[in-house]
């Protein structure tokens, strides 16, 4: 018996034992898991409550530990203010500089305008506008990223890859001061706890850690939409050259953002381009292996100006560098009051031409160009020394049957291909593998060249 009750005592000693180790385990182990700072909001008035009943805690400012369930900040008329909406008579004035920390113990999250943000929140109040960055675990932060970048409905081998590519993302930009990451597609593309789905955590947590190195460093992951057929090489869209982010067979043919077009009026390349006068030409001066344009010459009413393809995308507001410019006619039908004005022979042979002098402009040469009589420009411009005229000096051309082109007004279509700057992991062509049966590691190996797929280690960064 007493044999017995010494067996019976020792089992449960060892399952204490166990149970202990297992238990007290698991805090160390989460204690490991990188957290990142997404910067959520910039903005002059920032709203931040509760999900329901259970309060937020708010700190800093004076406060410790205060309870609330609604919050304003505000920068207007050169005065930063918060206030509680508790007591909203109650008025606090900020600083420059001024810092505060949000937290709950809500599962719900916390709202921040329309979205909601599980972890805690960090508000940082600057000179002309508020920041909140969102602190949390680096895998709670990807279940979201994953949902908001891809359909969660897509395959989960693509979800897989989306995972591992924006764990290795999101790591590699930690160490900045205020906020490590973006939460736009300026890097990768966060919505809170609303894109976080069944699906996209399972794809998170059953590639739990895994990141893409290469010589046991960290790559640079980045991914885009769609390429339309071949990726680009990383060095021929910005200035550095990293050895996996070749150019590669893409796989997205079938993919409604494979083709698209864009058109701009007359009036909005004045405003896109004012300070050579909107776009009356467009020469494409080089291009990349894979067809996407490097640099473009425009020319307008007061000159020409050389911009790269990464700049005229970005003020343009084009999906890709993937594309082709051409002017034509704007058929745009004019109302009957307009009419009769604008086809007035008369009033057109009347009317002279303006001409906008550039550098190296010569009166002999503006004469040859529209075939005018020199001293016809000299004399309809009152010009007293015709060997000196000014760059951006207005003047008037008389008009005759051999310069006279009807005013007829052009319009700027550009036709592109693909979404995104086409370099590293296509989003629809890791889609269109996993549905051939490619698994995560495949697809990512097939993108990015020579990468090898392991769980985080900080010496990784």
């Amino acid at each position: 018996m007493t044999f017995k009750f010494i067996k019976i005592t020792h089992n449960y000693f060892l399952i204490f034992i166990i149970n202990f180790c297992v238990f007290n385990t698991r805090p160390i182990q989460a204690s490991r898991i990188p957290t990142i700072k997404v910067l959520i909001v910039k903005n002059q008035k920032i709203r931040i409550r509760a999900d329901r009943s259970i309060p937020l805690t708010f700190e800093g400012h004076g406060f410790s530990n205060k309870k609330f369930k609604g919050l304003t900040l505000k920068l207007a008329n050169n005065r930063k203010t918060m206030l509680f909406d508790k007591n909203k008579q109650k008025i606090y004035d900020l600083k420059t500089k001024d810092q505060f920390l949000v937290k709950t113990s809500d599962v719900r999250g916390i709202w921040v305008g329309q979205k909601r943000y599980s972890g805690k929140l960090k508000i940082f109040v600057l000179d002309n506008e508020i920041l909140v960055v969102n602190i949390l675990g680096v895998e709670n932060y990807l279940s979201s990223v994953v949902g908001s970048e891809m359909p969660s409905k897509w395959p989960m081998e693509a979800l897989k890859a989306q995972a591992i590519a924006s764990r290795t993302y999101a790591l590699k930009q930690k160490g900045n001061s205020l906020f490590d990451i973006d939460s736009t597609d300026r890097n990768q593309v966060y919505n809170g706890l609303e894109s976080s789905t069944y699906e996209t955590k399972k794809a998170v947590s059953s590639t739990r850690s895994l990141v893409l190195t290469y010589k046991n460093k960290l790559i640079n992951a980045v991914f885009h939409s769609s390429s339309a057929g071949m990726t680009e090489n990383s060095q021929d869209v910005w200035e550095n050259e990293f050895p996996y982010l070749s150019s590669v067979k893409d796989f997205d043919k079938k993919n409604p953002k494979l083709r698209w077009q864009k058109r701009f009026s007359n009036d909005q390349l004045q405003k896109l381009f004012p300070r050579i006068g909107g776009i009356k030409q467009i020469e494409i001066l080089n291009i990349t292996n894979t067809g996407r344009v490097k640099n473009v010459k425009i020319q307008g009413d007061y000159g020409s100006d050389q911009i790269s393809g990464i700049d005229i995308r970005k003020r343009m507001d084009l999906k890709s560098t993937l594309v082709r410019f051409k002017l034509i006619e704007n058929n745009e039908t004019k109302s009957d009051n307009e009419k009769p004005e604008l086809l007035s022979t008369k009033t057109l042979e009347d009317k002279p031409i303006t001409y906008i002098v550039k550098a190296g402009d010569s009166l002999s040469d503006i004469s040859y160009r529209y075939n005018v009589n020199f001293d016809e420009i000299v004399r309809l411009n009152n010009i007293k020394d015709p060997s000196i005229i000014n760059i951006n000096q207005k003047l008037l051309i008389p008009r005759n049957h051999f310069n006279h082109v009807p005013s007829i007004e052009k319009i700027l279509v550009v036709s592109g291909y693909g979404s995104g700057h086409g370099v590293g992991m296509s989003q629809w062509g890791a889609r269109y593998l996993a549905i051939k049966g490619a698994k995560a590691e495949e697809i990512l190996k097939h993108f990015y060249r020579g990468v090898k797929i392991k769980p985080f280690k900080r010496y990784f960064l």
